[in-house]
């Protein structure tokens, strides 16, 4: 059913970000039932730096640069939106909090107020929802002399105290946008409590996945090269390994503990970490850096056994990882380590492991036991888990917050 509000979204990470990305899946599916304008996170110098030896030609270059050709039509999986990209911001996270950070701040901001004033002018909004996904230094942009949204959203997906660059100002400036917003909502059980804390019910709309991104077609497909040779069992990981989260040890003792059998890691990762941890000299360790979201299933498909080696810290605490549902999609038996209230919820349907010895033992489990009665099951559990309820959710939420702000 179409919606009678646009969804202005404005989140950190951009449409395009190779790594998957919640806030795109939000804003796919809202973009089903209304129309979606998805503003970029300002580029800074460094982004365009970048950007430049990705695509010499890139459609972004005048809107960053120059203000111009802001808006882009976006086609994904057969779902339209409007990419909206602001002009280019300065680097403001090096200065300390006080006045002159504010200052500084207020001209980024403006660069998203500039483009929303001309969105609704453009596009002749007459109701929107402003939807700010994780990104509270960029919270207070609607420009006090245009329409004014009809509900302020802002949604938590981590604990932003616990990564050093975006927690400098990110912890001051959550609070700001908690406190000014219309509904709070959050992707873990951890986040709805840290959130609550200053003084805002806080509703937990968790990850989900997209269960058409992860069909596979019988005949499966082929291996991809990567892993066409591999001949033992294969344990795989999809997402970006990070010190912050992943226990590596644990990682070091699966591989010398399964020599004859294959760890493969799917995405981003740190060559220093890789080695410090001697990893970079195991045989039958194998990193293929990132793929698009797309190509995952195509490397999972091939998966034994899935695995989520997280460490267990305040910042896994507050993760419900995006990959546990791609993982069921797929019928994939799965692994974790014990590192959140999120992770326990799937305890009838995954292994958890309290310690290494407990991990490398459950993955003989799975690998030697599984069947396809238990894939099935898996399955079923990921169409429970899937975007669309997830939205669906959020708009009750947003249904129900208009209704009391009519009320009022």
């Amino acid at each position: 059913m179409a919606q009678d509000y646009d969804l202005i979204i404005l989140g950190l990470a951009r449409w395009d970000n190779t790594l998957n990305s919640s806030t795109l899946s939000i804003a796919k599916e809202f973009a089903k039932n209304q129309r979606v304008f998805y503003i970029d996170k300002p580029f800074s110098f460094k982004d365009v730096l970048r950007l430049n030896k990705i695509d010499k030609n890139s459609k972004r270059k005048d809107a960053i640069l120059y203000g111009k050709n802001i808006y882009q039509e976006v086609n994904i999986d057969g779902v339209k939106f409007t990419s909206v990209t602001p002009r280019m911001s300065i680097p403001i996270n090096f200065i300390p909090d006080g006045k002159f950070y504010d200052l500084m701040a207020s001209y980024n901001n403006s660069l998203v107020s500039s483009v929303i004033e001309k969105i609704i002018k453009d596009y002749k909004v007459k109701n929107y929802v402003f939807f700010n996904s994780f990104l509270p230094t960029y919270f207070n942009v609607i420009p006090k002399n245009v329409l004014q949204p009809i509900l302020k959203i802002y949604r938590s997906s981590d604990d932003i105290s616990q990564e050093d660059y975006i927690a400098k100002h990110g912890v001051r400036m959550e609070k700001i946008a908690v406190a000014q917003s219309d509904l709070v909502v959050a992707s873990s059980y951890s986040l709805c409590k840290s959130l609550s804390k200053y003084g805002k019910d806080v509703n937990r709309i968790a990850n989900a996945a997209d269960p058409h991104l992860f069909y596979i077609p019988n005949p499966k497909p082929r291996k991809p090269k990567e892993i066409e040779n591999l001949r033992g069992k294969i344990i795989m990981f999809t997402g970006k390994l990070s010190k912050l989260r992943i226990d590596y040890q644990l990682l070091y003792e699966i591989a010398t503990n399964r020599p004859n059998d294959y760890l493969v890691f799917v995405g981003l990762y740190e060559q220093a970490d890789i080695d410090e941890f001697g990893l970079s000299k195991l045989s039958n360790i194998i990193f293929t850096g990132s793929k698009p979201i797309h190509e995952l299933k195509d490397y999972l498909c091939h998966a034994d056994c899935a695995i989520i080696p997280f460490l267990k810290n305040q910042l896994t605490e507050s993760i419900y990882p995006l990959k546990i549902n791609e993982y069921l999609a797929l019928g994939l038996p799965v692994v974790s380590t014990n590192f959140s209230d999120d992770i326990r919820s799937f305890d009838h349907v995954i292994q958890l492991a309290d310690n290494h010895q407990e991990f490398i033992q459950k993955i003989d489990l799975v690998c030697n036991n599984f069947t396809e009665a238990n894939k099935a099951q898996l399955v079923e559990m990921s169409k429970q888990n899937t975007w669309k309820h997830r939205v669906d959710e959020l708009r009750n939420l947003i249904q129900q917050k208009l209704q009391e702000k009519n009320n009022n």
